[in-house]
């Protein structure tokens, strides 16, 4: 690389993530420094001294960072929702273009959300736990087959859970801010009427500052009895201490939870404790199919990105 090449550094890969960077992939950006770490802030400016674009999957760029970073013109966020993990505004001020990756895990948060309403209705966790525990039990909410899915979100998400969902034989309802692709086999409807319709609830918005806290009380109060929320999206759409009331109280019968808004979820946190609620681990993402899927879209983006360099 001559003195005049831009640089470019993933400097917080994951070993799960490093999998994917195979030698044919490495070769599409051959230039890349790729860094398996979990890096402290110092060590991130550290590693982007001199650095023209940064790769980045699992560290917060602060104000504080992308200041200490001059050189630094381009982000590419290794995900979707890079408003949680870079400074937008901040970037937007020091001239740093930031790109991230839509559309790699589709179907499989799409295979997660369904998986999670087939767990709560059918209490696969709950009596898994209960017979490890010596308890045998056997019970079950209600079958899928003819009720009805409601879907707070239709982007490619959303779109991908409303098939799987129509497949499986559930009548599928849902609110999206824009339009949506007229073979979607979901039936539009106001927002608060999804809530007041739906026994299982599927929530896919991005999180931004109009749908933080897009179900609070109010709308949570809505749910039926004995609906089942799940929640693969962002914990902060949700007002976490009226959700856990409310499953406390069996208003909502059970949750499928794999966002919070405490990540990692605190030990004790009274999720932990509630019979009525699967938790996973921000996992819904994950599968070998969009890990590769992800390292291929970003790096088409970095690649990119340098032979935009002047």
């Amino acid at each position: 690389m001559s003195a005049s090449s831009p640089r470019a550094v993933f400097f917080d890969c994951t070993p799960y993530m490093a999998r994917f960077f195979d030698p044919s992939t490495r070769a599409f950006v051959p230039e890349l420094e790729l860094r398996v770490a979990r890096p402290s802030p110092p060590e991130v400016v550290e590693a982007l001294q001199g650095a023209t674009v940064a790769v980045h999957f699992q560290t917060k760029l602060t104000e504080a960072i992308l200041a200490a970073c001059p050189a630094l013109r381009g982000i590419v966020f290794l995900g979707t929702g890079v408003s949680s993990w870079v400074d937008l505004p901040a970037a937007e001020r020091r001239g740093i273009r930031v790109r991230r990756v839509r559309g790699y895990a589709d179907r499989t948060v799409a295979e997660h959300a369904i998986a999670l309403a087939f767990d709560c209705a059918r209490r696969v966790t709950q009596m898994d736990r209960e017979i490890r525990a010596g308890v045998w039990r056997t019970e079950a909410r209600f079958e899928l087959a003819d009720k009805t899915l409601g879907i707070v979100g239709l982007g490619g998400i959303g779109q991908a859970t409303a098939r799987l969902g129509a497949a499986v034989g559930l009548r599928v309802i849902g609110w999206n801010r824009g339009p949506v692709p007229d073979d979607l086999p979901c039936e539009r409807r106001a927002l608060d009427e999804v809530l007041t319709e739906a026994d299982v609830l599927s929530l896919h918005l991005g999180l931004n500052d109009e749908t933080r806290g897009i179900l609070d009380r109010r709308r949570l109060g809505l749910l039926r009895p004995g609906a089942v929320l799940v929640n693969t999206a962002r914990g902060a759409l949700v007002d976490q201490p009226a959700l856990v009331e409310l499953l406390e109280a069996g208003k909502i019968a059970a949750a499928g939870l794999d966002v919070f808004a405490e990540e990692p979820l605190p030990p004790g946190h009274p999720l932990t404790r509630l019979a009525n609620v699967t938790l996973t681990a921000h996992a819904a993402w994950m599968s070998p199919e969009a890990g590769r899927r992800l390292v291929r879209l970003g790096l088409e983006g970095l690649r990119q990105a340098l032979d935009d360099w002047p």
